[in-house]
């Protein structure tokens, strides 16, 4: 009779350890899943610090091959999007959860450290404020009931919504005088340019704005002298600025962005990341959106109840579908783009919506008790290699460590005691980095190993036998073995499993154990730094080599 382990791959809680394959255990901790071997994560190297109590990372110069550079941080939970053209050597980055949305780039951005060093606010202003229409000379013609407007512009070629400075009666060769024009308004924006825009009458009426002149922003007045307008016509009616607390930016396909503002989803204008009309909000009926992700050309929209799916080629064609599947997120912070779908922290599990359909990963691995004293509310998420990295509090407020899950087959949870504030996924380098207190380290990366832990179902025998001979299977040592048997707690009546014997193996070779008294459930610890493939575990030596 022997005892076998082999194909070590994680661990189910769900269900007794004693009905248990033969491929799982009960526990498995700094095991990196591959292939069934006990192998241990290595230790997460160091590759940058920033401020202590940061919440936030991003990594600038995202073309660069670097560990170490251009690291910025927040201390709040910030989301942050790459502009939209590739040839924008400038870099232009939008990210929103720092206040209000802003902008930033790596001239002012990476200034100095710690970045970024400054942003700008997103969004251009439109000027408000009366001013005051006069003719100034009169001209020659019939006359025409005339309407002006003025925009700002910022430096980057930005431009805000038009405010109708007014209208009045003129001769076309009049000239027109604007005055008391409205300062800039405070605030971080870059406006340099104030363009006015005059309205043509044609053979159905009144037109549209049509480009007049642009001024210096700072110009407290300007004159219309009968010039003709040009061919451009005013196209940013609706512009509005991004709404104060939008926060879980996102960038999508076609130039657009996406956030969440109160329960609502807004849309900037495609290509515009500084104009968000109103006429692009979607509201999800009965929900508030908790937070967005991309999958398959879809924007999933996270909510305190079902998910909706949002799909389009631009921001005011949008459609939307609700999602039968009743998995509210519970942590932002936990979404998670995988290659075939998305993954969140549901009340229930963790959840998964995507090419495999809707289902809970942690389904048969979990019960629901033993997901929410994960507490999930407190889970960040990462993808790393296919898998789910999940960083929780191990009490709220308190330490963190994490687990990983295979995200297309789940067969089991692999916890660890690494867990992390945030993590960054370079897709550059295809790593994962993560912020342990004012430390930045790359994941799996260290030079030295972890000591991997798997526990092992619940072995039972037909009769009681003392197991007294083992033998490891490995490609790298050494390895401790502990043996564990069942016996009944006098004080509770509880069946608890007592360490009977611990073994340092050093080789290949078979070793004895003290098994002690006989029992008829038997169960096995293996911890190492090194690699083990498998174990046998038998009454005697005998046994252990019997076909």
């Amino acid at each position: 009779m022997r005892f076998i382990i082999t194909g070590m791959a994680g661990s189910i809680q769900a269900v007794d350890a004693r009905l248990l394959g033969d491929s799982v255990g009960e526990n498995s901790v700094n095991q990196r899943p591959r292939l069934g071997e006990l192998t241990p994560w290595r230790q997460a190297a160091q590759v940058a610090a920033v401020p202590f109590d940061r919440r936030t990372i991003y990594r600038m110069g995202r073309d660069v091959l670097s560990d170490t550079a251009y690291w910025m941080s927040w201390t709040t939970v910030v989301h942050v999007v790459r502009g939209f053209y590739a040839s924008d050597s400038t870099e232009r980055t939008y990210f929103t959860g720092s206040g209000a949305p802003k902008v930033t780039d790596n001239v002012i951005g990476l200034a100095a450290p710690p970045y970024p060093t400054a942003a700008r606010e997103l969004g251009v202003p439109a000027p408000d404020g009366s001013s005051l229409l006069t003719v100034a000379a009169v001209g020659s013609g019939d006359e025409r009931l005339v309407f002006y407007a003025d925009t700002f512009i910022t430096d980057k070629g930005e431009e805000s919504k038009p405010r109708i400075i007014g209208s009045l009666t003129a001769r076309p060769s009049s000239t027109v005088s604007i005055a008391n024009l409205p300062a800039v308004p405070a605030g971080n924006y870059g406006i340099t340019t104030r363009r006015i825009y005059r309205s043509e009458v044609g053979t159905s009426g009144q037109s549209d704005f049509f480009f007049l002149k642009d001024i210096p922003s700072t110009d407290p007045g300007t004159l219309d002298e009968g010039l003709a307008v040009g061919a451009g016509t005013l196209a940013t009616t609706g512009w509005e600025m991004p709404p104060a607390d939008l926060k879980c930016l996102i960038g999508l396909w076609s130039g657009m962005l996406a956030g969440i503002s109160g329960r609502s989803v807004r849309f900037c204008e495609s290509y515009k990341g500084y104009a968000w009309p109103v006429a692009y909000e979607f509201i999800p009926a009965d929900v508030t959106p908790v937070g967005l992700a991309v999958w398959s050309g879809n924007l999933l929209v996270l909510t305190t109840g079902r998910p909706y799916i949002l799909s389009g080629s631009l921001p005011g064609s949008m459609s939307d579908q609700s999602i039968p599947f009743e998995k509210g997120c519970v942590s932002e912070r936990s979404i998670c783009n995988v290659e075939h779908g998305v993954v969140w922290a549901s009340p229930d599990g963790l959840a998964y919506y995507g090419d495999l359909g809707a289902r809970l990963l942690t389904d048969g691995i979990l019960t629901r008790d033993q997901w929410l004293a994960l507490n999930p509310e407190t889970l960040v998420g990462v993808l790393y290699e296919g898998l789910y990295l999940g960083s929780y509090e191990v009490q709220p407020g308190g330490a963190r460590r994490c687990f990983a899950i295979n995200t297309r087959e789940p067969a089991g949870i692999y916890y660890a005691e690494q867990g992390f504030t945030c993590a960054f996924l370079d897709k550059l380098r295809d790593s994962v980095f993560i912020l342990d207190g004012g430390s930045i380290k790359k994941w799996d990366a260290g030079q030295a190993f972890t000591t991997a832990t798997f526990r092992s179902k619940v072995f039972r025998s037909a009769q009681e036998v003392t197991i007294s001979a083992g033998e490891l299977i490995a490609r790298r040592f050494p390895a401790t073995v502990r043996a564990y048997c069942s016996a009944v707690d006098e004080a509770t009546g509880e069946v608890i499993f007592e360490l009977r014997d611990e073994r340092v193996v050093t080789d290949g070779e078979a070793f004895t154990l003290d098994g002690g008294s006989p029992g008829k459930e038997w169960q096995f610890e293996i911890a190492t730094a090194g690699t083990v493939i498998g174990a046998n575990f038998a009454p005697s030596l005998r046994d252990l080599r019997a076909d």
